[in-house]
């Protein structure tokens, strides 16, 4: 009988266990081993692990570590490749007891989300996707290293939603996911904007 168990919970489900292990190996959780654990083929889920990792607060610098990263695994998404990073970003520890606790969470509201996303407009999410997702994720990556408080919330929401959704098979969440992120690169382009513009006025009343 084939398994009526929505794919993200599969999925969600996979991230908890591959934590687990990491944990029970006593070994130190880097970026490389999420990689290794999650599986280097693995884009779409470990674009959604960065995202989800990216919503747990981190030391100064974090964030663009993780959009690097999320650049990384999308560019070798775009090229059909296995995720290979940098040791400058690979050896970068990573919270494993607090992102294990986080993922068991994100496994329970998985499921409540998964009776309302369920497969649909596969178009949207089957390999034909996979280049414009990369390369879509790309952009996204580059614009979460500007380094303003906050301004990355919403991005990083709709990237998520939007793995999320493509994992599910969800072509409804992908558009949810791709206006989400777009609104949230609005927020952020207003922000930067007015942040040039203080920055102005100030050099201004100096002169």
């Amino acid at each position: 009988m084939r398994s009526r168990t929505p794919p993200i919970v599969r999925y969600t489900n996979r991230i908890v266990t591959g934590l687990r292990s990491v944990a029970r190996s006593k070994e130190k959780l880097t970026f490389a081993r999420l990689i290794e654990t999650m599986g280097s083929g693995a884009h779409r889920l470990l674009i959604l692990m960065l995202t989800l990792l990216n919503m747990i607060p981190g030391p100064p610098g974090f964030g663009g570590v993780i959009a690097w990263t999320t650049f990384a695994v999308a560019l070798a998404m775009v090229l059909g490749r296995s995720v290979r990073l940098p040791r400058i970003i690979g050896d970068r520890k990573l919270p494993l007891g607090l992102l294990l606790k986080a993922s068991e969470q994100v496994v329970w509201v998985t499921g409540l989300i998964a009776r309302f996303s369920k497969p649909r407009m596969r178009w949207l999410t089957g390999a034909a996707a996979t280049v414009p997702f990369g390369i879509f994720a790309m952009a996204i990556s580059v614009v979460m290293t500007i380094p303003i408080p906050f301004s990355n919330a919403v991005p990083n929401l709709g990237l998520c939603i939007l793995a999320f959704s493509m994992l599910n098979r969800d072509g409804v969440g992908v558009i949810i996911g791709i206006i989400t992120t777009l609104a949230g690169l609005g927020v952020t382009a207003a922000i930067v904007f007015g942040a040039l513009q203080l920055g102005m006025a100030a050099v201004s009343s100096m002169q």
